[in-house]
């Protein structure tokens, strides 16, 4: 019999897989075991999940200033909705929002995101000049300058 606790982490699981979160990303939030997420993932998508290796940051994803902007406006969104806690819920809550507004973002991407502005793997700063908040790493051409009105920081 299946605890009414445990319902909830299914379900969470179930939408995570149905919006394209990696397996061991859902194992994660979820503590749902491997065999049967994939299983869910063929019965949902209707094919094997993807194996290999994950990015090992949001900086992976960020290809041009686009998506610095994009990548960036949904991290500022996630910490103002909820901190620095990530969970499944508060993740699939924070992007469901960020696409009805901005359009499609890959969870994934989103997911990192949160992650490392949480862990401070990249910071999140405020542009002194159009006061957007921007993922900020200074080993990146597309983090090292805000992507919004492409204003590099004082201390440059």
């Amino acid at each position: 019999m299946v605890a009414l606790a445990d319902l909830g982490s299914l379900q969470q699981a179930n939408d995570l897989i149905r919006a394209g979160l990696r397996l061991s990303l859902v194992r994660g939030l979820t503590g749902i075991g491997t065999r049967t997420l994939r299983q869910w993932w063929k019965d949902i998508h209707g094919v094997k999940p993807s194996n290999g290796k994950l990015p090992e940051t949001v900086l992976s994803f960020i290809r041009d200033r686009r998506m610095a902007a994009r990548l960036s406006a949904y991290a500022a969104l996630h910490e103002r909705l909820n901190g620095r806690s990530l969970t499944a819920e508060n993740l699939l809550s924070t992007w469901q929002e960020f696409q009805q507004f901005c359009g499609p973002l890959d969870i994934n991407s989103a997911y990192f995101a949160a992650r490392d502005v949480k862990t401070k793997i990249v910071l999140l700063s405020n542009c002194q000049v159009c006061n957007a908040s921007y993922i900020s790493d200074a080993g990146s051409k597309y983090t090292d300058h805000c992507p919004f009105c492409d204003t590099w920081p004082v201390n440059k």
